[in-house]
């Protein structure tokens, strides 16, 4: 009788076959029926580069000072969104409810300069008459 030896990566002999998709034995091959059933798997995974997600994927949520190339997370976007918004009061704590503050003014800073440059100096004679009486002016 004729004896045969496992097969190795090193060395010529029998090899069983197997159908198992789990196996991480040396001594077995994998079926076309194996290897046909981890395709499948696989193809119903995204592609590593630049994957379309459906549904609802998850990731980890980065640190708020992440500002590298980290996926944004909902939860990291309403936490950059509150550090944005800060303690304003609830009046101005959007873009649009800012902007109309402003009167919608693209150019606030150098409107509101403006208007103080045309505003009378301050003088000690203007102030001491500032919020006197015509009667009092005469004293």
């Amino acid at each position: 009788m004729i004896s045969l030896e496992d097969a190795s990566l090193t060395k010529k002999g029998i090899v069983k076959l197997s159908s198992a998709t789990d196996s991480d034995s040396e001594a077995l091959a994998a079926t076309p029926k194996a290897v046909h059933a981890v395709m499948d798997e696989v193809q119903t995974k995204a592609p590593l580069d630049s994957p379309a997600l459906t549904g609802t994927p998850t990731a980890p949520t980065p640190e708020t000072t992440a500002a590298g190339i980290e996926i944004a997370t909902a939860a990291f976007v309403a936490a950059k969104v509150a550090q944005l918004v800060g303690s304003a009061p609830e009046a101005l704590d959007t873009l649009k409810e800012l902007a109309d503050a402003l009167g919608n003014d693209p150019n606030f800073a150098t409107t509101v300069l403006n208007k103080l440059a045309g505003k009378q100096p301050l003088d000690d004679t203007l102030t001491a008459l500032s919020g006197k009486s015509v009667d009092g002016l005469i004293e």
